[in-house]
Formats: C-alpha cells, structure tokens, sequence
C-alpha cells in the first residue's frame, strides 16, 4: 500500500504570510504528516508553525508523544502552536495519531477512529498527550484541518477528488475568511503494479 498526499492553504485576509504549516517525513514504510497552527495569524503565527515542522523534520522517528513533547519544548520561546502528527505505516495499514490544540480531523474509513487532540497549546502548559492507533485499508480517506476551515462539512461530498484537489476544493469552500486555513489529506492506496 501507499499513501498519496494532498495539502492546500489560504492565507488570512491582510496578511502576506500563513501561519499554517504542513511537513511529510517519508521514511519508508512509514509517512509521518504534521500541522501545525501557530496563534493568530500573520508573522510570529509563521514563526511558531515553522519551527515546529523543522523539529519534525529532524526527529521524525521518535514516538509520536515524545516527539510532541520535544516541538513544545522547542517551540516555548515562541507565541505557540495547535498542532497534530499522522503517521501511517504502508506496510502494516495502521495509523498512529496525536495532537494538542484544535487541530480537527475527519476520517472516511472502514474503521471508526474516535479521537481527540489533548487540550492546551504546544510550546505552553499541556496536561496529557496521547496517541491512538487504528488499522487502515485502501481506499481510507484521513484529513487533518486548522481551526480555519468550518468544520461542519460533509468529507463524502469530497471522496472521488485526487488528494490534491480535495484538499483545495475543502479550502475553498469552506475558509474562514479572518484567519488562515490549512488542508491536508492522505489517501491509502493499493500499491500500483511496477
């Protein structure tokens, strides 16, 4: 199997900058996708969002708590981050997910995935990580959103879309104007033949 990624973002209406940011670490047979919303929005929001996803970057293999942990600690002389990791293992179809804050994820699987990010802000006090993990299967549809985007639409209108094109399609339809919004989906696919 194989993940097919797909992300879009629309900067806050008066700003030059987003202060949403997505990474994706490849380290076969896992895909490690990060976001990560930095306070308000505009310069110090990039700041915050940019320093968490290079700290993913260079500490993708750690565990998904510790590795939170870590971009807090990283991240504290900043204005803080909402953020979320995703990480799916091709070979093994499970996903692994963590976050703190109001990063929102929507899910289209065979599977329920009853989850939650931690309350508080990384980079300032946060009570309890935890991670949870579900099987996945072709086909599974996992997207993760900023508080940006409206959350009360229905990811079924959006499922025959390439990852790319639902993810901008999401943003489109449904930013908030006032602040930035930030879109990533992954798809697990069957792998294609060589």
């Amino acid at each position: 199997m194989t993940v097919a990624i797909g992300t879009a973002c629309c900067v806050a209406a008066g700003e030059d900058v987003a202060g949403d940011e997505v990474v994706v670490v490849r380290q076969p047979p896992r895909v490690l996708i990060g976001l990560a919303d930095g306070l308000g929005h505009g310069p110090h929001a990039a700041q915050a969002a940019s320093a968490f996803c290079r700290y993913v970057e260079d500490h993708a293999s750690m565990p998904l708590e510790d590795l939170l942990t870590g971009a807090g600690e990283h991240i504290a002389s900043t204005r803080g981050a909402a953020a979320a990791l995703l990480r799916i293992d091709e070979s093994a179809g499970e996903l692994e997910f963590s976050g703190v804050g109001n990063i929102a994820m929507k899910a289209i699987t065979r599977t329920a995935m009853p989850i939650f990010c931690s309350a508080g802000i990384l980079g300032r006090r946060v009570r309890r990580l935890r991670s949870f993990r579900f099987p996945m299967s072709p086909g599974d549809v996992v997207l993760l959103h900023s508080d940006g985007i409206s959350s009360g639409f229905d990811l079924a209108a959006f499922r025959d879309l390439d990852p790319e094109e639902m993810a901008r399609r999401i943003v489109d339809a449904h930013k908030k104007s006032f602040d930035d919004a930030t879109c990533v989906v992954a798809v697990l696919r069957d792998r294609a033949p060589a």
